[in-house]
This record gives C-alpha cells, sequence and structure tokens, in this order.
C-alpha cells in the first residue's frame, strides 16, 4: 500500500514554499509594510492636539454635631457618603449639570465628564480640552457647580453628622492623543500581516500560476 505522507513535512514543504514565494517578491512585501506603518504614523501625528485631565473629587462633611448616640464607628454616616458620592456621578452625567460647568468656566467648546467612584468618599472624573488652560478652569467650576446643587440638597437634609461639601483639587493633564509607539507596534504588526497575505494572493493569481 501507499505510504502516509508525514504531516509534519508537509507543513515544513508548505513553510517553505511560503518563504520562497516572500522572497521572491521582497520587494513588494518591504513596500506594502512601509506604506501600511507610515500611513499609520502620519495619522498619529496628524492627530488634533487635546488634553486629558482626571480631578479627584472628596465629600465632605460640614456644621458637625456632638452626639452622645452610638454610630456603629461611622457605619452609617460612610454610608450616606456612599450614597452621595453616587449622586455626584450621576449629576455629571446630567446635560444640564455639563452646561452649568461649561457656562461657569465659560469654555464653549462643549465636551463630556466621566465619573467613577473610587470609594465611599472619592470620586474620580476625566475630561478632555483641547486648550490646556481650559481643564483648570473647568475643575473650579466644577467644584463650584456641583457644590451649588449640593446646597440644595443640603437644605431638605438635617443632619447631626453635618452637611455634604465637594472640595476638589489640582486636576493632573495629559495629552490625550494615540502615543507614537503603539501606533508603530500595531501598524508594524498589521502591515506584517496584511503584506504577506497581499503576496501570496498575488502569487496564485499571476499568469504563470494560474496556467
Amino acid at each position: 500500500g501507499r505510504t502516509p505522507e508525514n504531516p509534519l513535512k508537509t507543513t515544513a514543504m508548505e513553510f517553505k514554499e511560503y518563504i520562497a514565494i516572500i522572497r521572491r517578491d521582497f520587494a513588494l512585501f518591504l513596500v506594502l509594510i512601509a506604506i501600511i506603518v507610515g500611513g499609520a504614523l502620519v495619522w498619529q501625528q496628524s492627530q488634533p492636539k487635546t488634553y486629558e485631565a482626571t480631578l479627584l473629587l472628596n465629600v465632605g462633611r460640614t456644621k458637625m454635631q456632638p452626639t452622645e448616640e452610638y454610630t456603629y464607628d461611622s457605619f452609617y454616616r460612610l454610608q450616606a457618603d456612599e450614597r452621595f458620592a453616587d449622586t455626584v456621578v450621576r449629576w455629571l452625567e446630567a446635560p444640564r449639570v455639563v452646561e452649568d460647568i461649561y457656562a461657569d468656566a465659560q469654555v464653549f467648546e462643549r465636551g463630556e465628564f466621566t465619573g467613577k467612584r473610587l470609594s465611599s468618599q472619592v470620586i474620580e472624573v476625566t475630561y478632555q480640552a483641547k486648550i490646556k488652560k481650559d481643564l483648570s478652569r473647568l475643575s473650579g467650576s466644577m467644584v463650584t457647580v456641583l457644590n451649588r446643587y449640593t446646597e440644595s440638597l443640603n437644605k431638605e437634609k438635617n443632619d447631626a453628622n453635618g452637611w455634604f461639601v465637594i472640595l476638589g483639587s489640582d486636576p493632573v493633564v495629559a495629552d490625550a492623543r494615540i502615543p507614537f509607539s503603539p501606533v508603530l507596534g500595531i501598524s508594524l504588526l498589521v502591515g506584517l500581516f496584511l503584506s504577506f497575505w497581499i503576496v501570496l494572493l498575488k502569487h496564485y493569481f499571476s499568469p504563470s500560476k494560474t496556467q
């Protein structure tokens, strides 16, 4: 009977054929990679300048009143702080609140705020702007407007643990554009993949191959 072919040997032969095909069209292979990588780098450099700020907001209390009642190690106070922090995150998603913040900062190019509660009393807010100084103006207006909404909420409460107040720090500012290194690495991998298949398709559909 016929001896079956070794699958490993067949795979090795196919791999050698692929290498031979790439070598025959190596110039085209390199040109395609250069076009893909070059296009990606041109796109990276042409990104509009945008800055991203990260701001930490802290939920505090004011007008503390002494009490002799057992407070369960401040459990109920921390629970209230957590619920209020969630409320602040929801406020930052509301178009009315966002509009008030931009109006107070006198920043005319509108964006959005992304809030995330990190703990019972700490909220992280990220937002972007094309002008760097607008980020600091927005952070100050954010604290001002959120405390304005907080005051209206405090009027409805009579808590011995004090009224809520929002405290903000200076934002951490970074370049929001996609960095050079990831673009170079991803475009190189995509270029290798696409160039490999384009060269193979060119070989399979060439007149010498079809005859």
